[in-house]
């Protein structure tokens, strides 16, 4: 009888290794509250989580955003002086120099008759629609890219990414407060962009528009924007941050156009 006992394989290379505690945390649930959190502190591993969600999530910071929005606006409608707003909006409108000064008293007027709570539950809506276009635009271009996402996970990309512009919004009710509403320029109230720090009128409106889109909020959108488009297409968040971007360069491009046109 040989002496010779045979081969045994180690314990560990029979016994399957415990599964690597990523994929454990990307198969939990994750709340809605904590993916308020997350969005700010954790963006990758949270929208991991949220894409994983039924699309209707998306409608929790999307109708959150604009009721906020739409009450801020409707703070500041309530406490400005309504034809001074409108004469100033329309001294910088582009058109505006083809409006005789009967047709700007006109509108003055017309403005000044309109029920204040209007304009807040226009942006309400709006928001929803915005929403909706910019979620079909990310989800058609990745789709074009080869990349295997659906609406529904798009939808939860874009409502999510747009929660820090939430802070915004707070920051912008009290200066209401802080300032005369008069004197805030509402098509650039936050000193969170370059432009901000210029005066509008000692600037081309190319460059002025250029300036403005160096905004900190839009940055931090595009980034989660990636995050949440990486997710949902399952792709790569570098790849993804830069479809955003570009984008986004494109859409300024069209507004500096436009500012040298007009």
């Amino acid at each position: 009888m040989s002496d010779e006992t045979p081969d045994v394989k180690p314990a560990e290379d029979t016994e399957p290794g415990p599964a690597p505690a990523a994929a454990a945390t990307a198969a939990e649930p994750i709340s809605l509250g904590a993916a308020f959190v997350g969005v700010f502190f954790s963006p990758r591993e949270t929208f991991e989580r949220l894409v994983e969600k039924p699309w209707w999530t998306a409608l929790v910071p999307m109708a959150i955003l604009a009721v906020v929005a739409s009450a801020v606006m409707g703070l500041f409608f309530s406490r400005v002086d309504t034809e001074q707003f409108v004469r100033d909006q329309i001294r910088q409108n582009p058109f505006a120099s083809q409006m005789s000064e009967a047709q700007v008293d006109q509108a003055v007027e017309d403005a000044a008759k309109r029920p204040k709570w209007i304009q807040p539950v226009i942006i309400f809506f709006g928001s929803f629609i915005f929403y909706a276009i910019l979620t079909a635009v990310f989800w058609l271009v990745f789709l074009a890219m080869g990349h295997k996402v659906t609406f529904g996970r798009s939808l939860i990309a874009t409502g999510w990414a747009f929660v820090p512009t939430l802070l915004g919004s707070l920051v912008f009710a009290a200066l209401v407060f802080i300032k005369d509403p008069n004197d805030i320029d509402l098509q650039n109230p936050l000193i969170t962009n370059v432009a901000a720090f210029f005066d509008r009128e000692a600037l081309a409106k190319p460059l002025y528009a250029v300036l403005k889109s160096l905004d900190v909020f839009n940055a931090w959108v595009i980034a989660l924007l990636g995050f949440g488009m990486a997710a949902a297409g399952r792709s790569k968040v570098a790849g993804a941050v830069t479809v955003v971007a570009v984008l986004y360069v494109l859409v300024t491009l069209v507004k500096v156009g436009f500012a040298a046109i007009f």
